[in-house]
C-alpha cells in the first residue's frame, strides 16, 4: 500500500475521530489549560506529555493564554451578591507566561513556568460603583514540574508530579480600596501539588494519540479562601499532514479536556456557587518552523458546563505558544 493510500486513511480515520469526540461529550475556566503547554504529544513545551525531551536539551517558550467569560446581568449578579452568594462579571482573562525546560536525562525532565495575569471584570458589589470597568494584574502563582518517563515500548507512559507557588499577587484592590475577591486575583496565596501520568502511542509516523490525568491538590491560600481540588483528564490525538522531515511541518490537532473541580471552601464554610463538571473540545494546528523553533494554536471550548450554583460560564479559550529547543 502506497504512502498516499496510508496518509488519506489515516485522515479519515482522524475525521472520524474529532466528530466522535464532540458527540460523545455532547465558574470555572479551564484551570490549568495552559499548564506548560498543549496540543497532543509533539508540543515542544508540553510537560504532561508522554514524550521526553532528551538528555541536556533546553526548551524556552511563551505561552499566551485567553479566556473569555458569558456576559451576565450587572443587576442580578449585584442581587446574587447582597443575597450573600459568591456572584461576579469576569469579561476576560489573559495570562503571558514564560516556560523553561530541561532533560535531566532522556527519561527525566523538569519545567518551570512563571505568568504575568490580567483579569478583567465588571463591578458588581458596590452599588455606587455598579458596571464599572475593573482590571486586576500582575505575577501568577509560578508552576515547577518534573516527568519521569518510566515505559517507552508499544506506547509511552510518563509520571508527572509538581508544585504551584504562592508567587502571584493577591493584594488587588477595587474602586473603594477593598481587597478583590479571590477568583479575581492574579495569584491565589496557596502552596499546591500535582500528580499525574500521561500515555502516549505512535501509529505510522502518522498519527500521535495521548492522555494524561492530573489531579491538583489545593491548599488553603490568601483570605483564608481554599480552592477546590481539580482532576484534569486529556485525550488527543494528534495528524501529521506534513512530516518531520520537511520543514515547516503541519500538524492538525484534536483534543478533549475534562475538567472536575470540588466545591471552594473560604473561613470553614463551603461556597455554593463553585465547582463542578466542565468539558472542552480544543482543536488546533502546529508547526515546526525549523529543527528547533515550534508554534502551536488551540482553541478549547467548552460543549458541556454543569458548574455549582449560579456560576458564570466560560465562552471560550484561545491558547497560542512559541518555543525554541536547543
Amino acid at each position: 500500500m502506497n504512502t498516499t493510500v496510508i496518509k488519506y486513511r489515516y485522515i479519515t480515520i482522524f475525521i472520524i475521530w474529532m466528530i466522535a469526540t464532540v458527540c460523545k461529550n455532547n465558574a470555572y475556566a479551564c484551570d490549568l489549560c495552559s499548564l506548560g503547554g498543549f496540543g497532543g504529544t509533539t508540543g515542544a513545551v508540553n510537560p504532561t506529555s508522554a514524550e521526553s525531551p532528551k538528555k541536556n536539551k533546553y526548551t524556552l517558550g511563551y505561552i499566551l493564554e485567553y479566556q473569555d467569560w458569558e456576559s451576565v446581568s450587572i443587576t442580578k449578579a449585584h442581587e446574587l451578591h447582597e443575597e450573600g452568594r459568591d456572584a461576579h462579571a469576569r469579561k476576560n482573562d489573559i495570562s503571558n507566561s514564560v516556560f523553561f525546560g530541561y532533560g535531566i536525562t532522556d527519561a527525566i525532565s523538569i519545567s518551570l513556568q512563571m505568568p504575568y495575569v490580567e483579569r478583567r471584570s465588571r463591578e458588581v458589589h458596590e452599588e455606587e460603583f455598579l458596571g464599572e470597568k475593573q482590571n486586576s494584574t500582575g505575577l501568577g502563582d509560578s508552576i515547577l514540574l518534573g516527568k519521569y518517563k518510566f515505559y517507552d515500548k508499544q506506547f509511552g507512559l510518563a509520571g508527572i508530579f509538581g508544585l504551584k507557588f504562592p508567587t502571584g499577587n493577591t493584594d488587588e484592590r477595587n474602586m473603594v480600596g477593598e481587597k478583590s475577591e479571590p477568583e479575581l486575583q492574579p495569584g491565589t496565596g496557596s502552596l499546591d501539588y500535582m500528580l499525574g501520568i500521561s500515555a502516549n502511542k505512535k501509529i505510522n509516523n502518522l498519527i500521535i494519540l495521548d492522555g494524561s490525568v492530573l489531579y491538583h491538590l489545593k491548599t488553603e491560600g490568601d483570605q483564608d479562601y481554599e480552592f477546590g481540588d481539580i482532576v484534569r483528564v486529556t485525550t488527543g490525538a494528534t495528524f501529521n499532514v506534513i512530516d518531520g522531515d520537511k520543514k515547516p511541518t503541519l500538524n492538525l490537532l484534536s483534543e478533549v479536556i475534562s475538567q472536575f473541580a470540588n466545591k471552594d471552601e473560604q473561613d470553614g464554610g463551603t461556597i455554593r456557587d463553585s465547582g463542578g463538571t466542565t468539558i472542552f473540545f480544543a482543536p488546533g494546528v502546529s508547526s515546526y518552523l525549523t529543527e528547533q523553533l515550534k508554534t502551536t494554536l488551540s482553541v478549547p471550548v467548552p460543549v458541556y458546563q454543569a458548574l455549582g450554583g449560579e456560576h458564570q460560564e466560560l465562552d471560550f479559550n484561545v491558547l497560542f505558544s512559541v518555543s525554541y529547543s536547543f
